[in-house]
């Protein structure tokens, strides 16, 4: 009888147990449910969604070797670096130059064995670290808009990379690994060597300004000019629109009963939406401009062609996207080719105040010819011919497309030109700089 009671006390004690552990996994048990994302998508999005590594990218390569200069600006080889930036492991970013000058700038720019990346506009290293790998835990909120990468590091010293700010001059330095750079130098430096030389001119832009040595051919491109409906875009943009027209009876305007209206402009074929009571004075987080930016356009599938991001304007919360056509940046006075956004806020809440775009789609090729620009190097000796002080706002040079439209806008043509870049402003090289001459030979 001893032993029973013995065993009863001990079953007992097991039973008591076994009763707070299942008290216990009620109280702390949680269910598991499929979670359901809220989407703010349009029901029949216009065109394609694209990521991030889609729009944000390099336009121009630049390999300094001790001999000369190669470059590319074919998007075909920029990919390949792009991809094997991708795998490498990027650590230890600290700033280096807060404020650095012109000359200093421009020896990172110069030195040999360094690989110049251009992007376009300053991109935040936030945004660059969603497309890549940096290890560090914390990213400092600070933008680019030139990236080197130093493949014969100096003795005792581990490979880096340098991300430069041009417009302020800060510089941060980051630490690759041997095996990564190895990996570059074979896969990309080494065929660099057969890219186009490219030249720069001291005497033009504060920091040099490189263009392709020799004659640059590229392709005269005619488009069918494909029209997207004005009220696709108003169902996509609007909540509930209400078709209105203007004091002309002709232009299209819709409206909601928030306030915001949308309209078309029939002259330069794009749409411009407004919400006026988003209009503020707050600036943005720049890498959160970009990325409200980029899921804003892809909520209505705002990519009708082939845009990259162009820069932003973190303080009036503006941030631009540029048509691109075969690797060539499209400009033109008459015709936007660009999505511009400016955002603001209303009671409390962040929303674009402002947003103008293209209102139409590249259809299919319709004609092609090959059309031979004047050499680089040629260019470089004719905006020479400027005085120092215009020379000095030059910022940029590269070919690129103005568009013309046939009379009855069915038709839409891309024209390869010279452009530059000063004071923040692309515009066409005059012809007279290069004596009288065209620059563009069929």
């Amino acid at each position: 009888m001893k032993y029973v009671e013995h065993i009863k006390s001990i079953a007992l004690f097991l039973l008591i147990l076994l009763s707070l552990a299942l008290t216990f996994t009620i109280w702390t048990f949680t269910p598991t449910h499929e979670i359901i994302e809220p989407t703010t998508t349009v029901e029949m999005p216009i065109s394609e969604t694209k990521n991030t590594e889609e729009i944000v990218r390099p336009v121009k390569l630049l390999f300094h070797n001790d001999e000369n200069v190669t470059g590319t600006s074919d998007q075909n080889d920029i990919n390949v670096l792009v991809e094997s930036l991708k795998n490498w492991q990027i650590s230890n970013i600290r700033m280096v130059q807060d404020e650095a000058t012109p000359a200093t700038i421009k020896s990172y720019m110069h030195s040999s064995k360094r690989a110049l990346v251009y992007y376009p506009g300053l991109v935040p290293l936030p945004v660059f670290d969603s497309i890549n790998n940096i290890v560090d835990t914390t990213i400092p909120e600070s933008s680019f808009d030139r990236l080197i990468i130093e493949w014969d590091a100096p003795a005792n010293d581990r490979p880096a990379l340098y991300f430069i700010n041009t417009l302020s001059g800060r510089i941060y330095k980051a630490d690759l690994r041997i095996e990564d750079l190895y990996q570059f130098q074979t896969e990309i430096v080494d065929q660099a060597v057969d890219y186009n030389t490219y030249v720069t001119d001291d005497a033009i832009g504060v920091l040099p300004v490189y263009v392709q040595k020799d004659k640059v051919e590229k392709t005269s491109i005619g488009f069918l000019l494909d029209e997207i409906s004005t009220s696709k875009f108003a169902e996509a943009l609007l909540d509930s629109p209400e078709l209105v027209f203007s004091a002309d009876l002709k232009t299209q305007e819709y409206t909601d009963d928030s306030g915001a209206f949308m309209r078309e402009n029939q002259n330069t074929k794009s749409i411009s939406y407004i919400q006026p009571k988003a209009e503020t004075t707050d600036p943005a987080i720049p890498s959160d401009l970009l990325f409200d930016s980029l899921n804003y356009i892809n909520a209505h599938g705002g990519w009708t062609d082939q845009y990259y991001y162009a820069g932003m304007n973190s303080v009036n919360q503006k941030i631009e996207y540029q048509l691109y056509v075969a690797d060539l940046p499209v400009f033109s006075n008459s015709t936007t080719t660009n999505l511009e956004i400016m955002w603001g806020i209303d009671d409390g809440v962040e929303q674009v105040y402002s947003y103008v775009r293209p209102a139409y789609q590249l259809d299919s090729e319709a004609e092609k010819r090959v059309v031979v620009l004047a050499a680089g190097e040629d260019v470089l000796k004719a905006l020479g011919q400027m005085d120092k002080e215009e020379r000095s706002t030059i910022t940029d040079v590269t070919p690129a497309y103005h568009v013309t439209r046939s009379e009855d806008d069915s038709f839409i043509i891309f024209e390869p030109t010279w452009y530059v870049k000063t004071n923040g402003i692309w515009t066409e090289l005059p012809i007279e700089l290069t004596g009288g001459g065209e620059l563009g030979l069929e």
